[in-house]
């Protein structure tokens, strides 16, 4: 059996409903994910951390390496009862306990992510947070590398057009969704201004 589907098979008798238990999430402490993951494994918890491949390029190398598709999350089917806290201390920081529907609909949305894991194997997969109009953001790659802007709307999964703050008039450019992230900043009246009139 292939490696792919074999592993598949495995998780598919992780992502599914577990007598006593119901699916739920923990938040870890930064970069504590995989930590939080292995301790759950530890305790014989079933859980789940989705992962992506990471490719970047340093001093005209290039290296790989697998990272979490959902920064600070790891996923879990258990109780109240049915974990040793102490032993998740020194990477969790907080358990997210669910409503018998919304564990049902988190596990649902669980496999939907299993498959884009898989699908990331083959085909590069890239999982952006929603950029709603009036998001600000910061440009992160090419000219305009550095400037704060925006979001004027998403044209489609891979562009959005944003308005750059930072000039004397308002400039409206469309750019791939992975040149720019949210950026917490507050953004200068002006270019809400100019926003608001659109």
């Amino acid at each position: 059996m292939p490696d792919a589907l074999k592993n598949d098979d495995e998780l598919s008798n992780v992502l599914c409903p577990h007598d006593g238990t119901l699916w739920m999430y923990f938040t870890s402490r930064p970069r504590q994910e995989k930590k939080l993951y292995q301790a759950l494994l530890s305790q014989a918890i079933p859980c789940y951390l989705p992962q992506v491949k990471k490719t970047t390029e340093y001093a005209h190398r290039v290296y790989s390496r697998m990272v979490p598709m959902f920064s600070g999350y790891v996923f879990a089917s258990t109780c109240p009862q049915g974990f040793d806290i102490v032993k998740l201390n020194s990477s969790l920081l907080k358990v997210h306990f669910l409503s018998e529907a919304a564990a049902a609909e988190l596990l649902h949305d669980l496999k939907t992510v299993r498959k884009y894991e898989i699908l990331a194997k083959e085909h590069k997969v890239a999982v952006y947070p929603p950029m709603t109009p009036g998001t600000a953001i910061q440009v992160t790659k090419g000219y305009f590398k550095g400037e704060y802007a925006v979001v004027q709307k998403m044209i489609n999964h891979e562009t959005v057009s944003i308005y750059l703050s930072s000039l004397q008039m308002t400039l409206s450019v469309e750019l791939p969704v992975d040149f720019v992230e949210r950026n917490c900043q507050i953004v200068n009246a002006r270019s809400r201004k100019n926003k608001n009139r659109s």
